[in-house]
């Protein structure tokens, strides 16, 4: 990071900073400081903060470092939390709290990209909550293309309380720019000399554990960047503040980790909503009308063939025919055992991921704890209420492919009086960046959307479901 003021700027430097107001600090990062704030924006959901996470990391980096080298007599400058903590308020909320002065003074940047500087955008968040309310707060303008951050100067606490434009709508404060005192040097003058007094506010009032529970059920399924509005302010103050409900929150929009499921981890999906898919479809009764079995095995398409005769099968369409014929068997079936042992034969001699797929959701009707089932999860969606009386239940399946590669087995049904999804429903699945690879569209009378696909373990992908003016992300890691 590069120090730029009129006394240092240098040659190879001068026709970039010729125009730029020196009353303002403009400081410059370098590729290294651009890494490492991405590196810590990743903790956030790609479609939430994670931008917002990466400003606010890289105008934190550069500030800190400029002012231990600039105001060394100022005691115990530091971030006030850690990296996951941060990353937790940033999901939600634009704007970084450093301390100085051992604690004792709070400055709260607000770094943004446009360059249109007429008026400042303050989140109520570091005005109103005690905990978090802020002494001076520090607009940044970056621009990530040139590699340049600039430091609108500061305002403080009282000037936003005085002069300041409450939103309630958006739940900020709105300040003209000629509030806004273009010498960030002179902060440390108003600290030294108490020229901005620490002004008295009013706490908040305190909810309930029960009343907090009650709060996380309804924002479950909000988008993150838009989650503070729906909810009363003093209800969102009460979660955001909450350390612990607030990472609870947080933890409602990170990916899935799919690999978890494979190890019987599913902490993090039960927090989020998913349940074993059997449990889920045998409260909205997904699983029904199995098919029977003619009494002397299986009706081929190419004819009939009885259950001993396909551990003679080594054709790979053939045992296609078989996995799916198979796989609607009912576990009532008096076959039910030498089903089973067919399956499982066919699992382990197909290299095929449909036949694999086939034959692993019968051995999951049959027998869903079998390691050749796969691991299937669902969860209901609501999309806050439901959309013309539908509502909907996604469901995920895992399959391993290999030491590196994991199958996955996308299902989406439609939940009302018919079984059926609302027409034109669309579900794009997109991989890690956000670019869509699969488009389904449901038709009049379709009871569900499936896809079937692998990637490697580590990759990321979302689902993305767009019922009218509703929309619906969820994240998964392979």
């Amino acid at each position: 990071m590069t120090l730029v003021d009129n006394k240092k700027i240098n040659i190879m430097s001068l026709d970039l900073f010729t125009a730029f107001n020196s009353e303002h600090l403009w400081l410059k990062f370098s590729p290294k400081d651009l890494a490492k704030a991405q590196e810590i924006s990743e903790s956030c959901s790609l479609n939430g903060g994670r931008h917002q996470a990466m400003l606010n990391a890289l105008s934190s980096l550069c500030l800190l470092k400029w002012l231990k080298i600039t105001y060394q007599e100022v005691n115990d400058i530091k971030l006030e939390l850690d990296n996951y903590n941060l990353s937790t308020m940033w999901e939600f909320v634009n704007g970084t709290p450093i301390v100085i002065n051992n604690n004792s003074t709070r400055l709260i940047l607000l770094p943004q990209e446009s360059d249109d500087l007429t008026e400042l955008n303050i989140s109520q968040e570091w005005v109103d909550i005690p905990r978090f309310r802020g002494d001076y707060f520090l607009p940044v303008q970056i621009n990530l293309e040139n590699g340049w951050l600039r430091f609108w100067g500061f305002i403080t606490y009282e000037d936003i309380k005085n002069s300041g434009i409450y939103d309630d709508t958006f739940y900020q404060y709105i300040l003209s720019e000629y509030l806004v005192e273009g010498d960030i040097n002179l902060l440390f003058i108003f600290e030294k000399y108490a020229l901005s007094s620490k002004a008295k506010y009013q706490p908040l009032p305190i909810l309930s554990d029960s009343e907090k529970n009650h709060l996380l059920l309804q924002l479950r399924q909000v988008n993150s960047l838009t989650v503070r509005h729906h909810c009363n302010f003093i209800q969102w103050a009460a979660i955001f503040s909450d350390d612990v409900y607030r990472q609870h929150l947080y933890q409602q929009y990170q990916p899935i980790s799919l690999g978890a499921w494979l190890h019987h981890n599913f902490n993090q999906a039960y927090t989020q909503g998913w349940q074993h898919f059997r449990d889920l479809a045998q409260s909205l009764e997904l699983v029904n009308d199995f098919p029977s079995l003619p009494p002397n095995g299986i009706v081929m398409r190419s004819g009939e063939i009885n259950l001993q005769y396909i551990y003679e099968l080594h054709d790979e369409q053939q045992l296609k025919f078989a996995a799916q014929r198979l796989s609607i068997l009912s576990p009532d079936s008096i076959y039910k055992h030498q089903a089973l042992q067919a399956l499982n034969y066919i699992m382990n001699k197909s290299h095929d991921d449909e036949t694999r797929w086939n034959a692993a959701e019968g051995i999951w009707r049959l027998e869903p704890n079998n390691p050749n089932a796969g691991l299937w999860c669902g969860k209901r969606i609501n999309l806050g209420v439901d959309v013309n009386g539908f509502s909907l239940a996604l469901v995920i399946g895992l399959l391993p492919k290999s030491d590196t590669e994991n199958s996955i087995f996308f299902r989406l049904y439609g939940i009302n009086d018919s079984y059926t999804l609302p027409p034109n429903l669309k579900v794009n699945i997109m991989d890690e960046n956000t670019h869509i690879f699969k488009q389904l569209v449901a038709r009049v009378g379709d009871r569900l959307l499936q896809y079937k696909f692998w990637g490697k373990k580590g990759e990321y992908f979302w689902i993305q479901i767009n019922c009218g003016t509703t929309n619906l992300s969820e994240g998964f890691i392979i």
